[in-house]
């Protein structure tokens, strides 16, 4: 046996699948789904259930939707509204067996199902017009496919290294069967259709078939479309092995006189027929007659000539097998010992034997030798009346016949107990502990309130025994109120004071001999007290800074700054943010001027401070300051003293479900987002926070990139390294 060998170039799947791929495998591990199903077009859909993924519809299929159960589906069906499909939809799908297709697709794209080792069933539809480059590339446990009879064209390496193809068929309504289209398979006939017009180069090459006849059609035939008659081939890896025993010989090539399949045989070295003649012998043979007589036990043989020849030829006559006498007893068989019996053939002599089986012993009834007893066995004996053997064997204890179980010591709530019962033959006892009752707490009671500064105390005691139990109780969620009071007046209360979630607090305001209430701000709302000068906060669930001010009565009414307030106009901050910019925030001034109070829009007049953005914690709040360049009297009388400073929200970026981290969970929340929104729906159920915070690339929207430059940062941060954004960002 001989062997070649030749190698496979590698292909480059696409890019976008590539992606694809990569965010499926980013997502928690796969788990077998019953039913999953979607969008994958403007006017189809996908459902996956049990292993079956079935594509429906009236159109296009345009997006590669279901890749989290890639390593499950086992067969694909494709409606019959289907019209186009995406190239190297299913390339390399490793569980994949069958696919079917629909009658309204014309075409099978580029590298469709390539690289599917277990795919051995393919149904194809009348309509089918084209199968593309590579559709079936590498496909190992296809043994034959049944071609439309609508088909036009087989593209280059549709079906190349399919090396389990047994036979090979070409319907009449193919034109054109481009280079290496079936190279590579075991296919032991082939038969091309009565249009073929083209066949391309090494088409039909490393192939098992001994003969091909070319239709009167073909006009074109690629260099090595056929090539060396081989035994057999088989692929390892990326390689093609070919094997072939004695001298190599080509593909005897069939077709009209003169014609293109004959040029085509004499240019390459082919043996070439016309078809429709006869090969060049056929034997003519006579009947069979006996050249050796057959034994009992070995063979003859028969033999047979060609009349036109003189060739012979030779079978054998099987062996004509003992014809063997009547058994008879050589030995007589007893109770436990064989016996033997022999018979002998009639025709050469030659003796058999068989053991006969020994009789077996006839023994008696059993009978008790001693009797047993509730925890010792017996004896019984029996005899055999041919021989006289004796067997025996074990009677089993009777077991106790035990009473009811009696309570010996009554359990409590933290002992045991303990109870007995008495065996009515031999007197035994038994005893087993009864288990503690447990204690029966009673329902809690408040013995001691909680405060918004101190923890409170509950009580519980227990029904049967009367022991207490004593646990804390949180002290109350408060809330922080900052007062600030100009001169002028007074606030009860003031300065810093607490209140509990839900709660309500009456601002008490009175202004001093001589002046009077300017204004109250609370969280930067202006507020105005009731005519006895008090303000009712209700249902408070959040901190609460306000500000009074009050101003003189009397004349000349001076201008004044009474306070600066800094407002974000983002929602978050990232952690990772090198400056801060005045586009992200609104400064006012709040000014007395005659007695008017306004306010006075000093942000084109700011600058950062320059210390550049809050160091903090990877997410929380951090504390911005501002320098004041303009040229406002008040403001800066107001700033001698006092200075620009707030607070803003800061996340990490990529840390969707502000957890402190960046890992897995926050890649798949991006993705979702992506997905929800892909599918037309722009509800995609996160907030403009999360939309900040996950928009890493900051293209100002939630996208795929986002989602894989998130799990790239966690994976390189799992394996040990220092992942840095500017890079991975860098890098798309």
């Amino acid at each position: 046996m001989k062997k070649r060998k030749t190698g496979i170039g590698s292909r480059l799947l696409h890019l976008l699948l590539c992606i694809c791929l990569a965010a499926g495998i980013a997502m928690p591990c796969a788990v077998p789904v019953s039913a999953a199903g979607g969008s994958c077009g403007s006017s189809t859909t996908w459902e996956f259930s049990n292993g079956v993924l079935k594509l429906n519809g009236n159109g296009a299929v345009s997006i590669y939707a279901w890749g989290s159960y890639n390593s499950q589906i086992t067969s694909v069906i494709v409606g019959d509204g289907i019209t186009e499909m995406l190239s190297s939809m299913f390339v390399g799908h490793s569980t994949l067996k069958s696919i079917t297709f629909g009658k309204s697709l014309k075409t099978i794209p580029v590298s469709f199902c390539a690289d599917c080792p277990a795919l051995s069933d393919i149904q194809f539809a009348d309509g089918l017009q084209t199968i593309s480059k590579g559709a079936f590339r590498n496909c190992s446990s296809l043994t034959a496919v049944t071609l439309p009879s609508t088909l036009k064209e087989i593209g280059e390496q549709a079906f190349f290294t399919c090396v389990r193809m047994k036979s090979i068929t070409i319907p009449d309504s193919v034109t054109t069967i481009g280079s290496e289209a079936f190279k590579g398979n075991n296919a032991k006939t082939v038969k091309l259709g009565k249009s073929l017009k083209t066949i391309g180069s090494e088409a039909f090459n490393c192939s098992c078939f001994s003969e091909v006849e070319i239709p009167d059609s073909v006009t074109e035939i690629g260099t090595n479309a056929f090539g060396i008659v081989y035994d057999s081939v088989s692929r390892a890896g990326t390689n093609l092995n070919y094997y072939y025993t004695g001298a190599t010989k080509k593909v005897q090539i069939i077709g009209k006189k003169d014609g293109v399949a004959q040029k085509y045989a004499e240019a390459g070295g082919f043996p070439f027929r016309v078809a429709g003649e006869a090969a060049e012998h056929t034997h003519s043979w006579s009947d069979w007659t006996v050249k050796v007589k057959a034994g009992c036990e070995t063979e003859g043989q028969s033999v047979r000539t060609c009349s036109v020849c003189g060739e012979t030829e030779t079978q054998p006559i099987q062996p004509t097998g003992h014809k063997m006498g009547d058994w008879k007893t050589k030995t007589a068989a007893t109770c436990e010992k064989d016996g033997e019996k022999i018979r002998t053939c009639t025709v050469c002599g030659k003796e058999e034997s068989e053991q006969i089986p020994a009789t077996g012993h006839q023994m008696s009834d059993w009978k008790v030798k001693t009797a047993a007893t509730c925890e010792k066995e017996g004896e019984k004996v029996k005899t055999c009346t041919v021989c006289g053997k004796t067997e025996s064997e074990q009677i089993p204890a009777t077991g106790h016949q035990m009473s009811d179980w009696k309570v010996k010591t009554a359990a409590t709530c933290e002992k045991e107990g303990e109870k007995v019962k008495t065996c009515a033959v031999c007197g035994k006892e038994e005893s087993e502990r009864i288990p503690a009752t447990g204690h029966s707490w009673g329902d809690w009671k408040i013995t001691k309130q909680p405060t918004l500064d101190a923890a409170g105390e509950q009580q519980c005691v227990c029904a049967n025994c009367g022991e207490k139990r004593t646990t804390e109780v949180a002290k109350l969620v408060g809330y922080q109120v900052s007062v600030s009071v100009s001169e002028g007046g007074s606030v009860t209360p003031s300065g810093e004071s607490k209140v509990e979630e839900g709660g309500k607090l009456t601002l008490k305001i009175k202004a001093d001999q001589g002046w009077q209430l300017a204004s109250v701000f609370v969280n930067g709302k202006e507020m105005k007290p009731d005519s006895a000068g008090e303000i009712l906060l209700n249902d408070i669930r959040s901190n609460q800074n306000i500000a009074v001010v009050f101003q003189k009565k009397e004349q000349p009414k001076t201008r004044k700054c009474n306070f600066v307030d800094i407002t974000p106009k983002r929602t978050a901050w990232l952690s990772d943010e090198t400056g801060l910019s005045m586009n992200d925030f609104t400064v006012s001034a709040n000014i007395s001027d005659n007695g008017m109070v306004s306010w006075l829009d000093i942000t084109k007049d700011c600058v950062p401070a320059a210390d550049g953005m809050p160091k903090s914690e990877p997410y929380g709040t951090g504390n911005v300051s501002f320098r004041y360049q303009g040229s406002d009297a008040a403001v800066k009388e107001y700033l001698e003293k006092n200075s620009i400073t707030g607070q803003i929200p800061l996340y990490l970026r990529g840390d969707g479900d502000a957890n402190g981290i960046v890992d897995v969970v926050d890649a798949e929340i991006a993705l979702n987002s992506y997905v929800v929104r892909l599918t037309g729906n722009q509800n995609d159920g996160i907030s403009e926070v999360q939309r900040t915070v996950m928009d890493v690339d900051g293209n100002g929207e939630t996208s795929l990139e986002d989602a894989a430059f998130i799990l790239q940062y966690y994976t390189q941060q799992f394996v040990g390294l220092k992942p840095d954004w500017k890079k991975i960002i860098s890098k798309q």
